[in-house]
């Protein structure tokens, strides 16, 4: 019996530590449960409940695979996105909040329709401004589209778009738009913050499209944006299928890095809050 009371210590010692802070209590899900029902009837969890369970309640967006989301300190929701609109806590389209990741690829091939949402998992994060109390950044990224390349779709740019929340009577409205911050060539997914040790910048980590394992360690401050590093941290090259296909994580406590797919396997390493140094990998191989 030892066994499961040390995991529901680890548990409770966990959830303790992170319960001073609540920006993630809300949490959006799927297209509409009941089309019958005026409005989008999406799920919605929301741990702000005692005893929590999932709902299908009234929602602004459907979801199909980008999804994001953002609450004050104290569990009250502020925002949230499926990565080609914004939608307020009334759950109405923010002001200014249309037309995220626009572009060719989204008119050609998702036909300019943001009923499902952006394709692509994990390429989305919301992140407090370090210098404005009332800002956020949503960093996202666009599929690009050019016929005479190969591949003919791909992500160039990793990009910003700023909300502010002390605008539209408190429910915010979206200041700049689909603004560039770094050029390279990027995967889908993996994209994927921890906050720095000082309690105020964050870390930003994001693999390169690349013959080699290039993961991209970039710092947000008060100042903007700055690429910090730019590691090789597997031993063999990304192979064409990691693109899209699997996850990145960093633990609560921000001391390990997780990087995995059915391809690359599934990688551990330690990471360093104050400098962003990512180092001392282990990997787990899995059998067929």
């Amino acid at each position: 019996m030892k066994y499961p009371y040390l995991l529901f210590l680890l548990l409770y010692c966990t959830v303790n530590s992170l319960a001073q802070n609540k920006q993630d209590y809300i949490w959006f899900f799927g297209t509409d449960q009941n089309i019958s029902m005026e409005g989008i009837q999406g799920l919605r969890f929301d741990f702000n409940d005692t005893p929590f369970e999932p709902k299908a309640e009234t929602n602004g967006l459907e979801f199909d695979r980008n999804n994001a989301s953002i609450c004050d300190k104290n569990g009250k929701l502020l925002f949230y996105t499926n990565g080609c609109a914004i939608s307020n806590a009334d759950h109405e389209i923010m002001m200014n909040g249309d037309s995220i990741n626009s572009g060719p690829f989204f008119d050609l091939f998702w036909l300019g329709d943001c009923e499902n949402g952006y394709p692509g998992r994990q390429d989305v994060l919301i992140l407090n401004d370090p210098a404005n109390e009332h800002g956020y950044y949503l960093i996202h990224k666009t599929r690009d589209y050019d016929p005479d390349s190969d591949p003919i779709t791909f992500i160039k740019y990793l990009k910003y778009t700023y909300v502010d929340m002390s605008l539209g009577n408190g429910l915010g409205a979206v200041t700049q738009k689909n603004i560039p911050f770094f050029e390279s060539r990027f995967l889908w997914s993996y994209l994927t913050g921890i906050q720095h040790l000082n309690g105020k910048d964050w870390w930003i980590v994001q693999p390169k499209e690349s013959d080699e394992a290039i993961f991209y360690i970039i710092l947000l401050s008060e100042n903007g944006f700055e690429v910090i590093d730019s590691l090789q941290l597997l031993d063999e090259p990304f192979v064409e299928n990691s693109s899209s296909a699997g996850d990145a994580k960093f633990s609560p406590d921000g001391k390990m890095y997780a990087y995995y797919n059915v391809n690359d396997n599934f990688n551990v390493f330690d990471f360093n809050r104050s400098t962003g140094e990512i180092s001392n990998k282990r990997t787990l191989y899995f059998m067929d």
